[in-house]
């Protein structure tokens, strides 16, 4: 980091993934595939919640992913590294400072709120929130999206999927629902599949845990069934939207307990591990929470302000024009958080929220690379 308007950068957080002119390789993976795509099938597979670091340190649990891993690369995701903001970027090979999702909850600057990015709210079109045409739209391949029922008009979905046909699967349906979209797709299929098992199972229960374990030794299983029974010749891709990290709640600071830093706050979104505060209005607000903010998180957390956020490459690179649907929602303070910790205000969230053990959206290296397997059946 060379601008002097730039913190010095905490080691063990990795460079804003659109530093110094780099690109992160999720931006690459399934656009090109809807945009330019060769002859025959592909099938994209998103294992929610396994980062490389987590696939290389549970080896013995993955035999699948063993064989194959010759071929795996290393490859960083966006910030945030929360699904909301990879699967959109995944799906339009766009930077979030682009394509406007910028986290878990992102800001609605019209009606002044937070938004659930997977889930949506009343009166907020998909179209709108994200109006930028998908790769998909623009082209003509056929591409089919396997996923729970409850997705099909899912807000997320609605930004992300536009142009995607919907299958909907049962958890042990997965292979057929699948071997069903890549044949009706025809021989150019493009199929996307996402996998969130290990994803629940470590917030919930932890990276750390016989459940998390096993649900990752169930999801290798599950590969090993996929390249058996796809159509010969399909390409697959394999990758993730992150990584993940346990906290605690001795790790855990909330910002309910701090009313003179949520004096200084119109709302809170984001997540734990990248939380974005949004200064109520008024000359100097802004500065103050961010300096407020630093004292509080002291070696916690790197504390940035909007300019540092914009001038860093964290959502984007430096020279991005922000496109006028996104200038309202980017946040005044970014809170990214170092080690196990995890802040929020909790006031505003659900119970289940303060409970959850697997976090993620920081930039450390358990959060922020992911693996990417290429191979063909």
């Amino acid at each position: 980091m060379d601008d002097p308007a730039l913190p010095d950068w905490p080691e063990d957080l990795l460079p804003p993934p659109f530093a110094a002119g780099e690109r992160p390789g999720l931006l690459d993976v399934l656009a090109p595939l809807a945009s330019a795509p060769e002859e025959g099938r592909d099938l994209v597979v998103l294992l929610d919640g396994v980062g490389a670091d987590l696939l290389a340190e549970h080896r013995a649990l993955t035999p699948t992913l063993r064989r194959l891993e010759g071929s795996v690369e290393r490859i960083r995701t966006v910030t945030p590294s929360t699904t909301a903001s990879a699967m959109v970027s995944l799906h339009t090979g766009l930077a979030p400072l682009e394509h406007g999702v910028l986290g878990y909850l992102g800001f609605d600057p019209v009606g002044r709120r937070a938004v659930n990015q997977l889930t949506g709210a009343p009166g907020l079109d998909p179209h709108a929130w994200m109006p930028l045409t998908t790769p998909v739209e623009a082209g003509a391949r056929r591409a089919v999206q396997v996923a729970p029922a409850k997705h099909a008009r899912s807000h997320l979905s609605g930004v992300a999927y536009r142009g995607w046909e919907f299958l909907a699967q049962g958890r042990g349906d997965r292979v057929e629902a699948v071997r069903t979209a890549l044949h009706r797709g025809g021989p150019d299929a493009l199929v996307h599949l996402h996998v969130d098992d290990v994803d629940h199972a470590g917030h919930a229960h932890g990276i750390d845990s016989e459940t998390w374990r096993t649900a990752l030794a169930e999801v290798d299983a599950l590969i090993g069934t996929l390249l058996r029974r796809v159509p010969r010749g399909t390409r697959v891709h394999l990758t993730a939207d992150h990584g993940m990290v346990d906290t605690s709640a001795a790790h855990t600071v909330d910002l309910a307990e701090e009313p003179a830093i949520l004096s200084l706050v119109e709302e809170v979104t984001g997540e734990a591990r990248a939380l974005a505060l949004h200064a109520v209005p008024g000359d100097g607000a802004a500065e103050e929470l961010a300096e407020r903010m630093r004292v509080l998180m002291g070696e916690r957390a790197l504390v940035l302000t909007r300019d540092q956020v914009l001038a860093s490459g964290l959502l984007g690179p430096a020279a991005t024009a922000i496109p006028a649907h996104v200038r309202g929602r980017i946040a005044d303070v970014l809170v990214l958080a170092r080690g196990r910790w995890g802040v929020d205000d909790f006031s505003r969230r659900p119970e289940t929220a303060r409970s959850m053990i697997g976090v993620h959206g920081s930039l450390t290296s358990a959060e922020a690379v992911v693996p990417l397997l290429r191979t063909i059946t």
